[in-house]
């Protein structure tokens, strides 16, 4: 087997453990920092890619062809491990506009420098072939060369720091997953160096790229074995399942496809009921956000429902679904009946109470008294009527003297 080819078959095993590597850590992508992780380790492997497929072509020009197309992968990955950075050290909403500019400008005009480059010669000054038995042809760079490798320098500086940063902030059972990233991103960038001074045994071997297969790995192994990538999801599972309040995720179709511990085993919450709940909102119409009250029916009986409906939008801005969330209310229900009885009943009282307020038509002989109708009643008839009293009768002691001379003073009762 020729050099040329065993170089390759190292460069493309590399590049297929970037490719795993990515796959992994994209299965994880709702996590922070993921996604430009994923791109990262699939823009190096295009990268692998490149160099084994460079070292196949026989002629400069196609050499140079081949790099040009590389650099469309070369120019991401350092942009990308600082967004990835940012990600992870949970710093990603405080990325200035400016420092966007600073971060993607160089890379993207190198990309225009590497495809324009038989004008100018800025970033390759020359491509020489083989010598000496190495499979490796010589590039010798141009003074954009080296703008772009500082600049990919700096990222990778600055990206280390933020890490670094954060490795101090996190808990220590996270910190050591944080170092692996750090060590898996730097050994890559490492190797590059070597290759950028021609330093080993083969000049022209980019150690960056064999280097990706242990890094590939590390990511795999901290991903899957440490949970790098699971933590914040799943904190966010656990605070959901942690609420005292019903969550239901629904589908575009309005089925329940997720349901916390309290939808599931205290409001036992099924999609009739919620069909029946949600009878005033069309869960196909357009996003709307609605909040309400329903009475359902459970196998613990029928229970109010205090219901919050929200929308929940895809990557692409499109109607996934929606979010519900339920507080049972019955209890509060309950308590309010109760206190509009007893409003109701005071307000009666109050009312029969001022029946009796201004003039009374009452007889100076027999006391009777005149109502609205003209009638006349007994004084007792007629306040017994309007208010919730009741009368008992006795005898005063002056009248006991007079009707009951032959008693002691004792008041008598009829």
């Amino acid at each position: 087997m020729s050099p040329a080819l065993t170089f390759s078959l190292v460069y493309l095993a590399a590049a297929l453990v970037a490719v795993v590597a990515a796959g992994v850590v994209w299965s994880r992508r709702e996590a922070a920092g993921a996604l430009p992780l994923a791109v990262m380790l699939l823009a190096a492997a295009f990268w692998a890619v490149g160099d084994a497929v460079e070292l196949l072509v026989p002629t400069m020009d196609g050499k140079r062809l081949v790099s040009q197309i590389q650099y469309l992968g070369i120019v991401l990955v350092a942009p990308c491990f600082f967004h990835a950075a940012v990600g992870l050290a949970t710093r990603a909403r405080r990325v200035h506009p400016g420092v966007l500019i600073g971060v993607w400008g160089i890379p993207i005009l190198s990309v225009l420098m590497a495809w324009t480059n038989g004008w100018h010669h800025w970033l390759w000054a020359d491509i020489r072939p083989p010598a000496g038995g190495s499979p490796f042809a010589l590039y010798i760079y141009g003074w954009w060369f080296w703008v772009l490798t500082a600049h990919n320098y700096i990222l990778m500086i600055a990206s280390s720091v933020i890490l670094l940063r954060a490795i101090r902030t996190v808990s220590r059972g996270f910190r050591a997953a944080m170092v692996m990233v750090l060590l898996a991103v730097l050994l890559p960038w490492i190797g590059n160096a070597a290759y950028n001074a021609k330093l080993g045994p083969w000049p022209g071997l980019n150690w960056l790229t064999p280097s990706l297969g242990v890094s590939g790995w590390l990511l795999v192994w901290v991903v899957l074995r440490e949970g790098l990538l699971d933590l914040l999801p799943q904190a966010r599972g656990v605070l959901i399942e942690m609420m005292s309040d019903g969550v239901v995720v629904l589908d575009r179709a309005g089925r329940i496809i997720f349901g916390n511990r309290v939808a599931r085993e205290t409001l036992a919450i099924d999609e009739p009921q919620l069909a029946r709940a949600l009878d005033v909102v069309s869960l196909s119409a357009a996003p709307v956000e609605w909040s309400g009250e329903s009475q359902v029916q459970t196998a613990g009986g029928r229970r109010w429902l205090d219901l919050r409906v929200g929308p929940v939008f895809d990557r692409w801005g499109e109607l996934a679904g929606r979010i519900i969330v339920a507080r049972d209310v019955t209890v509060q229900k309950g308590l309010e009946d109760e206190r509009e009885r007893l409003v109701d009943e005071l307000q009666e009282v109050v009312r029969r109470v001022t029946q009796l307020e201004g003039l009374l038509p009452i007889c100076a002989n027999c006391r009777d008294v005149r109502d609205d109708d003209g009638s006349w009643s007994n004084i007792e008839d007629y306040i017994g009527s309007r208010t919730p009293l009741e009368f008992t009768h006795a005898i005063c002691p002056g009248c006991m003297k007079e009707l009951y001379p032959h008693v002691s003073g004792e008041s008598a009762v009829d």
